[in-house]
C-alpha cells in the first residue's frame, strides 16, 4: 500500500458507501467527507482544497480542536517525506485555511438565503414544521432571543424521536450586523436554514472555522 505524505491514499476500506482517509497530523481515520484536504503546490506552498478536487497529491487534516491546537511548523515538517513544502508555513497556512472558509460560508449563506427563516418571529414559526433546521445564532445574540428558540429547540427535539426531522444548532462568528449583512438584512439575530440547503457542509464548514479561531485566539491573541 503506498504512503502519501502519511496518507493511506489507496485506502479502500467502506464504511457503507464512505471511503475513509487519515488525519496526517492525529493520525485518526473518519470519512473523507468530513476531512479537509490539503495539497501542496510546485512553489512549496500548502493550499487548503475546500472542494477536494485540486489536482495532485495531497494529504487530509481532521479540523477538529485538538488536532489544530497540536499543529505546528514541526508536525508539518513530515510532508516532507513526500512533498517539498517551504517552512516556516503554519501560521500563513492557518490564515489561508480562515479566509477561504469565511469566503465559501458567505457563498453558501448567499445561495441559502433564498430557502431561510430569518428573524426570531420566523424561527419560531417554523418550528411547527417537522423538516430538517440548521438554526444559526448571531455571535451577540441576547439572552432573551437565545433562550426562546432553544427551548422551542428542545421541545422541538423532544418530538424528533417519533418523526424524520432533524434540528442542528451553532452560533456563528459573526455579529448581528454582519450576519444581517449576509444575509440581505439589516440586523439578524437568529436564522434557520431550511431542508433542501446544503446544511451539513454548511455547518461543517463553520465548525471549522470556530475551532480555527480558537487555535488563533490562543497562539496569536487574534479576536476575529
Amino acid at each position: 500500500m503506498k504512503l502519501v505524505g502519511g496518507l493511506k491514499t489507496n485506502l479502500e476500506t467502506q464504511q457503507g458507501k464512505a471511503t475513509l482517509r487519515t488525519c496526517f497530523a492525529c493520525r485518526q481515520t473518519a470519512k473523507k467527507a468530513s476531512l479537509l484536504r490539503l495539497v501542496v503546490d510546485e512553489a512549496g506552498q500548502i493550499w487548503p482544497d475546500l472542494s477536494a478536487k485540486l489536482p495532485g497529491r495531497g494529504v487530509y487534516l481532521c479540523m477538529s480542536e485538538v488536532c489544530l491546537k497540536a499543529l505546528s511548523d514541526k508536525r508539518l515538517n513530515s510532508l516532507r517525506r513526500d512533498f517539498s513544502p517551504q517552512l516556516p508555513q503554519w501560521n500563513v497556512l492557518q490564515e489561508r485555511m480562515f479566509d477561504m472558509l469565511s469566503l465559501r460560508i458567505g457563498q453558501l449563506m448567499t445561495s441559502m438565503k433564498r430557502r431561510s427563516a430569518i428573524g426570531r418571529d420566523a424561527v419560531m414559526h417554523q418550528m411547527w414544521d417537522k423538516k430538517p433546521l440548521l438554526i444559526m445564532f448571531a455571535a451577540d445574540a441576547g439572552d432573551a432571543v437565545l433562550r426562546q428558540v432553544t427551548d422551542a429547540v428542545e421541545k422541538r427535539r423532544q418530538g424528533e424521536m417519533k418523526s424524520l426531522s432533524h434540528t442542528k444548532v451553532l452560533v456563528s462568528l459573526l455579529d448581528a450586523n454582519a450576519l444581517g449583512l449576509a444575509l440581505g438584512r439589516e440586523k439578524v439575530s437568529v436564522v434557520a436554514f431550511l431542508e433542501g440547503n446544503p446544511i451539513e457542509k454548511f455547518q461543517q464548514n463553520c465548525v471549522w472555522q470556530m475551532n480555527l479561531s480558537k487555535v488563533f485566539d490562543q497562539t496569536k491573541g487574534k479576536t476575529r
